[in-house]
């Protein structure tokens, strides 16, 4: 690394111009080049790999009420001189509207406003997340600071409880009225690094003490996102992590509250998610409950969820094999054609493409409107080359995908537009008014 001029006015240390050429004339770095692969362009794609399936025609639609998750952040300098704070604001929303009234609005020529507001109820939810040399009152550093800001958060949204119910609700499988789960496994208390196993009838106000060294461990430590949160270097690696949780628990605590109020509604709602159904990195252990969840509504009443891609491998090799593909076709995507067109490498025979994350199988969808859409759809167990009996009530979800296209922007849904530009926050002006308000709040 050259030397900067952070601290004098001498001149930055400029990168050489010819170094280069000792890489390009390497051996060692020619024959590792050669054994590369990158995935093969439409052109390359075999037709005899792809089994294509069409979407069945619905006698009726049993769907009658859209209801679309989706979250966002912005990252901001609170001090930007050394030694640097940041701080992270999130925002989440769960938009609501019924399905016939956007068939409604496709019908009239002219909008009017009440009608479009008929779209538009949206419940926000708001956090802050110090990412980086900010400590709250009364912790003793900074990510005892981070873990409980998330507990408070849990504790506290959107009503008293009502997602760290939801979570202890999850995990435990405590909808299920015997055979539920006694026991969650904590791999790393976040005070000693001890494994844990969490006894639900241990738990008191969402906390457990640590058998070994007697710390407080709140429920909220089970997404382990501790592992990833550094005193010294932040918490700016748990940001995604967090969004993509966060989204999914509110899934869950809307399905708690239907389950608990009225369950019928399972056979006339859509959840849509923006982007996969899968938990990433350290919170990767609660796709199994999610994904015993899914099985039990599907059991005993309906799960109409759905997870859309907007980015990534998988949609930007969508665009490519959609050009083989004939409108109201779907393409379901096993280990042999992930690996062969889209990830690089041979995966294992016996293991399913990301089945330590996911609890849903992928597939690239072509509907009638020539959109194409990369989804994720709940299934009851990974399967290593998934059928079209492996994807929880598949063509009542992409029949109603087609319904809410959006012609906006690119291959885009109705309610994925809405709800993003109701909670997504953007660089500007949102970044900027965030960081003055932060830095206001914080020099009171």
């Amino acid at each position: 690394m050259s030397y900067g001029n952070d601290y004098s006015n001498k001149p930055f240390e400029r990168a050489s111009k010819t170094s280069h050429t000792n890489i390009i004339n390497d051996t060692t770095v020619q024959s590792f080049l050669s054994k590369c692969k990158i995935p093969p362009y439409h052109e390359e794609i075999d037709d005899k790999d792809i089994e294509l399936h069409m979407l069945e025609e619905l006698i009726e639609n049993p769907i009658k009420n859209i209801i679309t998750v989706d979250g966002g952040y912005t990252n901001v300098f609170v001090k930007g001189d050394f030694p640097s704070s940041t701080i992270a604001f999130f925002q989440f929303g769960a938009l609501f509207f019924k399905h016939q009234d956007l068939l409604n609005l496709k019908e009239k020529p002219f909008i009017d406003p009440e009608d479009f507001s008929k779209l538009q109820n949206i419940q926000r939810i708001k956090l802050v997340v110090p990412t980086k040399g900010i400590a709250l009152d009364g912790e003793i550093d900074f990510l005892s600071s981070v873990r409980r800001t998330i507990y408070e958060f849990f504790i506290s949204q959107p009503e008293k409880n009502g997602f760290m119910d939801a979570l202890k609700w999850l995990i435990f499988e405590e909808y299920k009225t015997t055979n539920g789960r006694d026991v969650w496994h904590l791999a790393t208390c976040p005070h000693c690094s001890a494994g844990v196993d969490i006894q639900r009838k241990d738990v008191q106000n969402y906390t457990i003490t640590c058998p070994h060294c007697n710390e407080k461990i709140y429920l909220t430590d089970i997404l382990r996102l501790h592992e990833a949160i550094d005193n010294e270097l932040g918490a700016g690696g748990i940001l995604g992590y967090l969004t993509t949780s966060i989204e999914q628990i509110i899934i869950v605590y809307l399905i708690k509250q239907m389950l608990n109020i009225k369950p019928s509604l399972f056979k006339q709602t859509l959840f849509v998610k923006d982007g996969p159904l899968a938990f990433f990195g350290q919170t990767a252990n609660l796709h199994k409950p999610m994904r015993e969840l899914m099985t039990y509504l599907n059991q005993h009443h309906a799960i109409y969820l759905v997870g859309l891609e907007k980015s990534g491998s998988f949609v930007e090799h969508a665009v490519q094999a959609s050009k083989k593909m004939l409108p109201k076709q779907m393409l379901l995507l096993g280990n042999s054609y992930i690996y062969k067109y889209i990830i690089p490498g041979n995966g294992r025979d016996n293991e399913p493409y990301a089945s330590s994350s996911y609890y849903g199988h992928k597939l690239i969808f072509k509907s009638e409107h020539n959109n194409v859409y990369v989804a994720t759809i709940p299934n009851t167990q990974a399967m290593v080359e998934p059928q079209i009996s492996d994807y929880i009530n598949i063509n009542e979800i992409l029949y109603n995908i087609t319904a809410l296209k959006c012609d906006l922007y690119y291959n885009s849904l109705v309610p994925v537009v809405m709800a993003n530009k109701l909670v997504s926050l953007a660089d500007h002006p949102s970044s900027d008014l965030l960081k003055a308000f932060a830095q206001e709040q914080l020099s009171q």
